[in-house]
């Protein structure tokens, strides 16, 4: 009796940890959605980042105001080789590595990508 309690437990447990898993799933494809279409045709969206060069190192997942200068954030995107500024790190964390020339990233090892700054009437 008491190991059929503890199955229907479990039970209950998986179905309802599942259901909080699709919806999670679900929240992720509409956040990456409407990431997409931050990012112009051909371009993926990695991070937000202040606008001022030597605020680099600030870096988001979301939108929103550089928290050491106020001004609103741009949208640091892979682009192509015609409309890059930079190759940088595609790792949110690694927002600051910027070079003028394709390489490697000096903190993770990953290749750096063609990128751009894309300000909000871009998008």
């Amino acid at each position: 009796m008491r190991i059929s309690k503890i199955l229907i437990l479990l039970a209950v447990f998986v179905v309802f940890g599942c259901e909080n898993k699709d919806d999670h799933m679900a929240e992720k494809a509409d956040a990456h959605d409407s990431m997409a279409e931050v990012a112009g045709k051909g371009e993926k969206l990695i991070y937000y980042t202040c606008p001022m060069e030597s605020h680099k190192h600030i870096h988001s997942k979301e939108a929103g105001k550089c928290p050491e200068c106020q001004m609103e954030m741009v949208a640091g995107v892979v682009t192509s080789d015609e409309q890059k500024e930079y190759y940088g790190c595609p790792m949110l964390t690694h927002s600051h590595v910027r070079k003028e020339e394709a390489g490697k990233c000096e903190e993770c090892g990953m290749f750096l990508k063609p990128m751009r700054l894309v300000k909000n009437t871009e998008m």
